[in-house]
């Protein structure tokens, strides 16, 4: 035997047979991956769907309502007078509303939850927040209402066929998500508008940006009830104590008008701004006024300094959201107070 020939004896027989070994049993391993996959997925599809106990939050069926033009029909073009700021629906044959229901885990918001869902933060606050009343908080294992499709609920005033036309969308189509007829209409009903959404301030709530922190601080003195801190004998707070350095600028936290700015005997100097859809807002204990009265600001506009003027025992902003007069707890709509 040559020393060529010596050569490929021992490549084939230290390489080659090995490597052929190797393949054998790779191919032995992905058959039997194989086979294991199809029996996994055979006994998978004879097990009922979904499983005892699960619910799915979508019904196949009723996926139509989530992917625009799957399973639905084109109806004949409608034409609309168009409105600066309005955001309207679509021209497509509508299906009857469906609320279902999402029960809260930890982590999750409003905002987040609605583009889990595929919807607007605006559908899903508006379900379950009216005007953005708590839409920063959301309890582990609530039942957030969940609509198969982005639209808002509005109170009927007036002229439907008015009201759908300034928001572009049919009547036909409120009058199919609401399962009702033109008969069954009646003045201050709440109607489901399909496609719709909010604008400007109201919009704003809902998104959970219709008022802005006045102040950097932390809380000092919650909303409702509480020891009076004079007497110790139990009051109720109109507002939320934001405890910060004497002179700190306070800044407003919407677009408004001065209504008030002037000093009381328990509110200090003291600055309320009269701002959109019924809201106003009273800022307290001011050292100085840096407004006047009939002054238009918008939000982020210093309009005062910390102090501790009037019923008060140490420098802090006393911060008050009246809703028509009402005072209604701020931290419902602030972002948050340390």
């Amino acid at each position: 035997m040559t020393h060529h020939e010596r050569l490929i004896e021992l490549l084939r027989s230290h390489v080659l047979v090995p490597l052929l070994g190797i393949r054998r049993h790779v191919m032995s391993a992905l058959a039997l991956l194989f086979v294991t996959a199809v029996v996994v997925l055979a006994l998978d599809a004879r097990l009922p769907f979904p499983r005892p106990g699960e619910r799915i939050l979508y019904d196949p069926t009723d996926w139509s309502l989530l992917l625009p033009g799957h399973g639905r029909t084109t109806a004949e073009p409608r034409h609309f007078a168009v409105s600066d700021g309005s955001i309207g629906g679509g021209s497509t044959t509508q299906a009857p509303l469906s609320v279902l229901l999402y029960r809260a885990k930890p982590g999750d918001t409003i905002g987040s939850v609605a583009t889990k869902l595929g919807l607007s933060m605006d559908t899903v606050s508006s379900m379950n927040r009216v005007q953005g009343r708590g839409v920063h908080n959301v309890r582990v294992g609530e039942l957030l209402k969940i609509p198969t499709e982005d639209g808002i609920f509005l109170t009927l005033t007036g002229d439907l066929n008015a009201m759908c036309s300034v928001r572009k969308v049919a009547p036909e189509d409120v009058l199919a998500a609401n399962g009702i007829t033109r008969d069954q209409l009646t003045q201050g009903m709440l109607l489901f508008f399909p496609g719709v959404q909010h604008t400007g301030f109201e919009l704003a709530l809902a998104n959970g940006v219709g008022v802005a922190l006045p102040i950097h601080g932390y809380e000092s003195s919650p909303f409702g009830r509480r020891l009076d801190p004079f007497t110790g004998e139990p009051s109720r707070h109109s507002g939320v104590d934001i405890a910060a350095p004497e002179g700190s600028q306070i800044r407003s936290g919407t677009d408004g008008r001065v209504i008030a700015a002037q000093y009381d005997a328990t509110l200090g100097n003291y600055v309320q701004v009269q701002g959109q859809v019924g809201f106003s807002y009273v800022y307290g204990h001011m050292s100085q006024i840096l407004t006047h009265v009939g002054a238009v600001i918008s939000t982020g506009q210093v309009i005062g300094l910390v102090g501790h003027t009037g019923y008060a025992t140490g420098p802090h902003l006393h911060f008050e959201i009246r809703k028509n007069g009402v005072p209604i707890n701020p931290n419902n709509y602030l972002p948050g107070i340390r």
